[in-house]
């Protein structure tokens, strides 16, 4: 039996707010919340990020969401991190869930809730 029982996490859409012709200004938008747990990062996960001059912060499972994108943005406990990777798989149960590979953001969004 799978547990998510690490916490929640918010999945959050980027995008530029800025007027037209004023300096592109990027902001998060909360879109949903998961329960999720931490999965460890394998050896062959880190060696394959380093290979491509990456890093590995966090891997971690959400039940499945088909609207999980590269790019986006997850907020966990006031943390933010890119994803990197997404992967739609089956858990041992043949339940569906994401796996979401994740970087610790240096430079940090103004995240808004969605309206």
């Amino acid at each position: 039996m799978m547990t998510l029982d690490t916490g929640t996490l918010w999945l959050c859409t980027v995008a530029n707010t800025a007027e037209p012709g004023e300096m592109p200004r990027e902001q998060a938008t909360r879109t949903t919340e998961h329960f999720f747990g931490d999965r460890a990062v394998g050896y062959g996960r880190q060696y394959a990020a380093k290979g491509v001059n990456e890093q590995v912060d966090r891997l971690v499972r959400i039940w499945w969401e088909p609207g999980a994108r590269i790019g986006m943005v997850a907020e966990i406990d006031g943390e933010q991190y890119r994803i990197d990777n997404v992967q739609h798989l089956l858990d041992d149960d043949g339940l569906q869930v994401t796996d979401l590979t994740l970087r610790r953001l240096d430079t940090l969004y103004d995240i808004t809730d969605k309206t």
